[in-house]
């Protein structure tokens, strides 16, 4: 965007460079979902251990959900190696569909496992855990085209309840 390559830009993190302006816009949260064969599925009440008594599958290090996951469990006094961790991938919908088939739990965004959740073929438990705001990034010096102004419009809509 510096050099003029890209007219826009959109991140999960901070910024920090003056020739750029940054827009909040809404984000998104993340959920700890289950298949529905897992053992908490039927559960109304989880086990106080319940992080740390069921097997995991997450993204890899240094994602951004990854990082934001750790974030989560540290708030909650726990560190990473405190969970079972059985895979890491690098795809938000290959964890999410070895989740729906299997007896794993995983944290991913609320935008990933919607259309899961609704299907009944994944189940959330316990509450989200963290939310994470995305920002739209600009030129300050260039002009704002007409894709420009339509891409953002679609950004920035609400989202369908």
């Amino acid at each position: 965007m510096r050099e003029g390559l890209a007219d826009i830009g959109f991140i999960e993190g901070d910024i920090d460079d003056a020739a750029l302006s940054a827009r909040r816009i809404d984000g998104d949260a993340l959920v700890v979902v289950i298949g529905p064969r897992h053992p908490f599925a039927k559960h109304r009440k989880l086990p106080a251990d319940w992080l740390t008594q069921t097997p995991w599958i997450l993204r890899e290090p240094g994602s951004g959900t990854r990082d934001m996951f750790e974030r989560a469990l540290k708030k909650r006094g726990l560190r990473l190696s405190d969970l079972a961790v059985q895979l890491e991938l690098a795809s938000n919908e290959a964890i999410r569909t070895a989740v729906e088939s299997g007896l794993c739990a995983t944290a991913l965004s609320d935008l990933v496992v919607e259309k899961s959740l609704k299907a009944n073929t994944l189940v959330q438990i316990d509450t989200e855990l963290a939310k994470r705001s995305f920002y739209v990034l600009r030129h300050k010096e260039r002009h704002i085209s007409k894709a420009e102004t339509a891409l953002l419009a679609v950004a920035t809509a609400a989202k369908p309840g």
